[in-house]
């Protein structure tokens, strides 16, 4: 088998994964080179988000915009994970799907065989993992955490849009998105 056919095969694995995940889409992106944009990161204040200082996946937590833009720029691959999710409040609430998103991340990430690659994993889901944040002190667990899309400044409606998928806020359906970019 040679390179190209060993790649394919390599994605639609890994597209495989995700769908068996529980995710409703996945995209494979190569040739990635993401925008972290000020005008996005401009909505993580205290005004524009409780959860602003609050953790390590927001800022200040997460580093300034250069930062994340230095580890994003390390990555040109990845794949977009996404959850449409009807809402019927109260039994179904916006927390809760948020939850089984970032657990259905969290079950593909540890499918993954990503011993001899170095994975950036970045939801708009945010972190909960923790009943409670440790931050400022420590994250309990860095290896689970996931970071922001907004506090990298990655604008998730044209990255859905790049990769073909639906993306839009409504009173009755919500659409989660992940990426985990692939080195």
């Amino acid at each position: 088998m040679n390179n190209f056919c060993r790649r394919v095969s390599h994605v639609n694995e890994l597209v495989s994964k995700v769908l068996a995940a529980g995710f409703t889409k996945a995209v494979w992106l190569d040739n990635l080179k993401l925008d972290c944009e000020a005008r996005i990161r401009e909505y993580c204040t205290p005004e524009d988000c409780p959860d602003y200082g609050g953790n390590w996946v927001c800022p200040p937590g997460c580093g300034e915009l250069a930062a994340c833009a230095a580890k994003v720029g390390q990555f040109d691959r990845g794949v977009l994970l996404q959850s449409v999710a009807e809402l019927d409040p109260p039994t179904v609430t916006y927390e809760a799907l948020n939850l089984q998103h970032n657990l259905q991340l969290q079950s593909f990430i540890a499918a993954l065989d990503s011993k001899d690659q170095e994975i950036l994993v970045l939801t708009n889901g945010g972190c909960v993992f923790c009943a409670s944040c440790a931050y400022p002190a420590p994250c309990v667990k860095p290896d689970m955490r996931m970071n922001s899309l907004s506090a990298y400044g990655i604008d998730v409606g044209k990255l859905c849009a790049m990769a073909g998928l639906p993306y839009s806020f409504g009173p009755d359906r919500v659409y989660f998105v992940a990426l985990v970019l692939i080195k």
